[in-house]
């Protein structure tokens, strides 16, 4: 298996924490996987020692072959939408897109990629404690989704090209994107057994980011504003079981954000 693992972005604050965070995941999945992977890092800090820290840190770790890492000022879709390196995905089976406050607790990499796969899932993600939204942790067993969070998916080469041309540099703290999946009739979900925790309080600007979200929404789909998405689609649009059977109708109440 070819796998690369993409941080979104990291830099301060919390660079320890977050670099911390970064070591235990990548621990864990060669522990999963007990093979070989590579990394992509979209690093925000340009000053050497950050970049010297952190190259040493990956350096260590034998079972890294390769380390991308992409130096640029700038949020979130500033440096993933312009990293050279994303011309590489396609010699990789599968991208783990991960922010750099998400920490792995518990998730079998090949089971989540079958499941994926017997399902049809474009974007795939564990559940995620400490997310914005209750659908993202209350549920069990796989729930397939208009509305997904992204804190880790996972992917294949060709729905990473998708998933990043659904962003826009300009709304560069990506909300919105996590509120359209089934509108561009993407097939979302979530294995509610495996499990990640955002273990960092964000520190997104929520003026500017509320603002990008609506600008992108007039531009880019045909709704006036959030809003609008939510009384269109539920956030969960059927719950099954990890094989895809055991179809289960999920009540209002348990779609609320």
């Amino acid at each position: 298996m070819r796998l690369l693992y993409y941080i979104a972005c990291i830099g301060n604050p919390d660079f320890d924490i977050k670099t911390e965070i970064l070591v235990s995941n990548l621990n864990y999945i060669y522990a999963d996987i007990q093979c070989s992977f590579d990394v992509c890092i979209n690093l925000y800090e340009t000053d050497d020692s950050t970049y010297t820290d952190l190259y040493n840190i990956l350096n260590g770790l034998d079972f890294i072959h390769h380390c991308y890492i992409y130096i640029k000022k700038g949020v979130l879709t500033e440096l993933f939408l312009t990293n050279p390196n994303n011309k590489c995905i396609d010699n990789y089976d599968y991208i783990m897109f991960i922010m750099d406050d998400v920490k792995i607790c518990d998730l079998k990499l090949r089971e989540m990629i079958r499941i994926k796969e017997q399902l049809g899932i474009s974007v795939i993600s564990p559940k995620i404690i400490n997310s914005t939204y209750s659908y993202m942790h209350i549920h069990n067993d796989v729930t397939i989704n208009n509305f997904l969070e992204i804190y880790l998916v996972l992917l294949t080469p060709s729905d990473f090209n998708r998933f990043i041309g659904l962003y826009t540099i300009e709304n560069r703290w990506m909300w919105g994107i996590d509120l359209l999946f089934g509108h561009y009739n993407i097939k979302a979900g979530l294995v509610n057994k495996f499990l990640a925790i955002h273990a960092l309080p964000s520190k997104c600007n929520r003026i500017e980011a509320g603002a990008c979200i609506m600008t992108y929404i007039n531009t880019h789909t045909p709704f006036n504003d959030p809003w609008e998405i939510f009384e269109t689609y539920r956030a969960i649009a059927y719950q099954c079981d990890d094989m895809g059977k055991n179809v289960k109708s999920i009540t209002l109440q348990e779609n609320i954000l």
